[in-house]
């Protein structure tokens, strides 16, 4: 179909980097005269596009690549968790797999002494501080993971996964009795420690236990 050639057109365009995050796409005209197509195919490949969440539309002015592509993964989560074609469960195994991979590239790439100094310092906070604010900094350690790894392409689909993880996470830690949040403490000090130590066995060991404290109160 029309449509489909000028979305590939669009892809082309992002792959050879003529377009980037915040690039203003060739009007709708310059598409469909460059493809010889009509101007309702491009105009349904833009429509398709931002329904995406490829492309952000600015009134009188055109159409940009999003500079918040990661919202269209968790857009695509939260529908596919509505229609059942993915579950909690398919979820907290991605999250738990994926924040392997992630440990497992800081220690083979190690991490710089200015994440380490927030590493700690997210620490000494989370150690000290009231029930009220637990779930916003272990948000906080998890999201430093992610920048620390310095890869975009995990930052991004991490980042997306997390803000559907959160939802139920963030419930789980505020319901969580005295105990429980002290076993998560524990499990932070030993993921951050086994990643400084390069013992990918602890880290993956402390993942695990961490995870399954969590899932065992999602899935419940």
């Amino acid at each position: 179909m029309e449509y489909e050639k000028a979305i590939e057109y669009i892809f082309k365009m992002i792959q050879n980097e003529e377009l980037k995050v915040g690039s203003k796409l060739p009007t709708e005209r310059s598409i469909a005269e460059t493809l010889n197509i009509g101007r309702n195919s491009t105009r349904e490949a833009l429509s398709i596009l931002h329904g995406m969440g490829m492309i952000d539309r600015v009134q009188g002015s055109g159409n940009y690549i999003s500079e918040t592509t990661n919202d269209a993964i968790r857009q695509m989560l939260i529908i596919m968790l509505a229609l059942g074609t993915i579950t909690k469960k398919d979820v907290c195994e991605f999250r738990r797999a994926m924040e392997k991979a992630v440990c497992g590239l800081l220690i083979e790439k190690g991490i710089s002494k200015e994440y380490k100094t927030l590493f700690e310092e997210k620490l000494d906070e989370m150690y000290k501080a009231s029930a009220d604010i637990q779930t916003n900094l272990d948000k906080e350690f998890h999201e430093l993971l992610m920048r620390a790894s310095d890869n975009t392409l995990l930052i991004t689909i991490m980042g997306a996964v997390m803000t559907v993880y959160r939802e139920w996470i963030d419930l789980v830690i505020r319901k969580a009795d005295a105990q429980a949040k002290q076993k998560l403490q524990i499990y932070h000090e030993g993921i951050y420690n086994g990643i400084i130590r390069q013992n990918p066995e602890d880290v993956n060991t402390f993942i695990d236990k961490h995870y399954d404290l969590i899932e065992e109160l999602i899935l419940l």
